[in-house]
C-alpha cells in the first residue's frame, strides 16, 4: 500500500463502500466505547471499567436503549466514518478503528520488518 495520503483515501474508501450498507455489523458488542474513556501521557486509551454508562448492560455488553440511545444519552454519538478516523478516545482494537485506520495498520507492519 502507498505511503501516500492518495493510496490512503482509495483504501479507506473501499472500505467504506464495503461496509455502509451494513455498518453496525462492524461492532463486535465489547462495550468499550459505553465505558468513560481518556488518553494517558503515552497517548494511549485508557477505559474506565468503572464508570459505564448509565444505559449499558454491563453483563450483556448491549445499551438497554439502544434505538433511543442518542436521544436518551447525552455522551453517545453517532460513530460514523470521521469518528471512526478521528475520533482518538476509540479503543485501538475497535473494529471501526483497525478497519478504517489504514495508515496506522501500514505504520504497524512496518515495525515488524
Amino acid at each position: 500500500m502507498s505511503s501516500s495520503g492518495g493510496g490512503y483515501a482509495v483504501s479507506i474508501f473501499k472500505e467504506w463502500l464495503k461496509w455502509r450498507k451494513d455498518w453496525d455489523s462492524l461492532c463486535t458488542r465489547c462495550g468499550k466505547c459505553c465505558y468513560t474513556r481518556s488518553i494517558d501521557s503515552d497517548g494511549k486509551v485508557v477505559i474506565h471499567y468503572d464508570n459505564p454508562c448509565e444505559y449499558l448492560d454491563t453483563n450483556t455488553n448491549l445499551c438497554r436503549v439502544y434505538e433511543e440511545r442518542f436521544k436518551r444519552c447525552n455522551h453517545c454519538g453517532k460513530l460514523t466514518l470521521y469518528t471512526a478516523l478521528f475520533n482518538t478516545t476509540l479503543p485501538e482494537d475497535c473494529p471501526y478503528v483497525t478497519t478504517f485506520r489504514v495508515w496506522e495498520r501500514a505504520q504497524d507492519q512496518g515495525k515488524d520488518n
